[in-house]
């Protein structure tokens, strides 16, 4: 049971190799992917924004960050790859085609990614722009900004797929550059998730590299705003949950969130003197608002000389330029219920954007299992590049690829994180006979709120030792029973039940030691 953690095996691998491969040149290829992987695993996560055009992505990236930093607008407007990373600075490194790059300054940025035909070759000599930028989310995640996918300029949609290299394609040519893939993807649609919708997901993350799996994809129906007053944003969740229980869909993302990203990141960037203007409109008779917002053209446009109670046009164009009608009428809701101030209005159209709880689920869903995913994507690209390295080489050095093979593979067979994702894809599959309180338990054994053994156990975190361990040796003999007392269960069912049985085991293992040191020093 006293065995080393993950990153400790998973870095003696990586020294094996390095140590393997470092003097022979014909496996120099072997080695520069070890040490790209080895950077990788060191890195934030990286997610990936993608969809068809008009998906609403650069302003979720925008709301997701809380402030306005990619350009937005009512055409499609990111035209390359903006690849945003934390810095203490703002800045740009403009990467093209040809190999070479170059720093640029942060206010060039609407100009490198937005389209121009009158500079547009220039645009299609970029592969990707790296984007500097301190806020502290960047820490955590870097967020890949990508054009529309099934877009009408060809260019957009084959720049985005050479960039993430989640392609199918054949196994060999898992081996590019470092920067050309995603660790997880949030796929934005809007309304519908069409066939073709599908088809994308499928391609962007093909068998060659796992594909789309719920531990890797999350789904987000965007411009739920957008339909109003002839649709009601309330009724998005119930489209979201329809299609989240089609089977293909449930097959490739983990959830579908409803989020609206323009009043998010109109929440966030609220000003005062829109505020006043929020107050004056909520003011005004029910019937008098409703009349005025039915139409976007009367609300921006037309004067009312008489009623001296009516923000003027100008006022009216700001803050429907920043929350639209949606967030304007909701806005007035919240005011009139008693929501009497800047902050706290804020807030209150954040959490109804939808998009606080999207960004915990990011959090909780990738952040929790960042190192595992990221190791999966390592694995999956060592394991493709020694499959093609075995159809090079010969004598000596194909002994070392077959060796370093054979070592890649046990790290992936012995480790039991491992075996609960496979657990996890069980249970996106529909494959395990669980009531709903096992399968809660195996969410938070796996992870899915956190990796501290109290996360894991479902407890707080002010528990002692002694509650901790009691709680975990009484859920290891529950899922020990379960896995021997299976009459009729699926094989996965009994699989699975053994899985989480060995990962309480190894908590009460863990705590024990914990115990002891504790009785040690005492």
């Amino acid at each position: 049971m006293a065995d080393l953690p993950l990153r400790d095996r998973a870095q003696a691998l990586f020294d094996f190799i390095l140590e393997k491969t470092r003097d022979r040149a014909s496996l120099q290829e072997l080695h520069q992917e070890l040490l790209n992987c080895q950077q990788r695993l060191s890195e934030p996560m990286r997610v990936a924004i993608v969809g068809k055009i008009k998906a609403g992505k650069s302003t979720m990236l925008n709301a997701l960050l809380g402030e306005e930093i990619v350009a937005t607008g009512t055409v499609e407007a990111t035209f390359n790859i903006n690849w945003l990373k934390y810095g203490p600075h703002h800045t740009l490194k403009v990467h093209y085609k040809n190999g070479k790059s170059e720093d640029k300054s942060f206010e060039d940025l609407q100009t490198l990614t937005q389209r121009a035909d009158e500079h547009q070759d220039y645009l299609l000599s970029i592969k990707y722009i790296e984007v500097f930028y301190p806020n502290p989310i960047l820490k955590t995640f870097h967020l890949i900004d990508t054009p529309g996918l099934d877009s009408f300029y060809k260019d957009d949609s084959q720049n985005t797929r050479d960039f993430l290299n989640l392609r199918g394609q054949e196994l060999t040519a898992l081996t590019q550059a470092e920067a050309d893939k995603a660790d997880a993807v949030l796929y934005l649609f809007s309304h519908n998730f069409s066939a073709g919708d599908q088809a994308v997901m499928e391609e962007f993350q093909g068998p060659s590299v796992g594909r789309a799996t719920p531990i890797n994809s999350i789904g987000v129906l965007t411009r739920i705003d957008t339909y109003w007053p002839e649709f009601s944003p309330e009724n998005s969740q119930q489209i979201a949950t329809r299609l989240s229980n089609i089977p293909q869909v449930r097959s490739l993302l983990y959830a579908i969130k409803p989020a609206s990203g323009y009043l998010a990141l109109g929440a966030k960037t609220l000003r005062d003197s829109e505020f006043e203007t929020l107050q004056k409109l909520a003011a005004l008779p029910e019937k008098s608002l409703q009349s005025l917002l039915r139409s976007k053209a009367r609300f921006e446009n037309k004067a009312f000389p008489d009623q001296l109670e009516m923000p003027t046009v100008s006022e009216r164009q700001k803050v429907l330029h920043r929350l639209e009608r949606y967030g304007i009428w909701q806005a007035c809701q919240l005011i009139r219920s008693g929501t009497y101030d800047l902050e706290s209005l804020s807030q209150e159209l954040m959490q109804a954007s939808g998009v606080s709880d999207l960004s915990e689920l990011i959090t909780s869903h990738f952040g929790h299992r960042a190192y595992l995913i990221k190791l999966r994507t390592a694995i999956d690209r060592l394991q493709a590049l020694c499959f093609q390295q075995k159809q090079k080489q010969s004598g000596d050095d194909l002994q070392v690829v077959e060796a370093v093979a054979g070592k890649v593979e046990a790290l992936e067979a012995n480790s039991h994180d491992f075996r609960e994702l496979d657990v996890l894809r069980s249970y996106y599959d529909r494959k395990l006979e669980f009531s709903d309180s096992e399968i809660h338990q195996l969410l938070e054994v796996t992870g899915e709120y956190g990796p501290a053994c109290f996360q894991r156990l479902g407890m707080k975190e002010q528990a002692s030792i002694d509650q901790l361990l009691s709680a975990a040796k009484e859920r290891m003999q529950k899922w020990r029973l379960r896995a021997a007392v299976q009459m009729g269960a699926s094989r996965s069912t009994i699989e699975a039940s053994t899985v989480l049985a060995h990962s309480y085991e190894r908590i009460v293992y863990h705590l024990q030691e914990a115990h002891k040191h504790l009785n040690f020093w005492s």
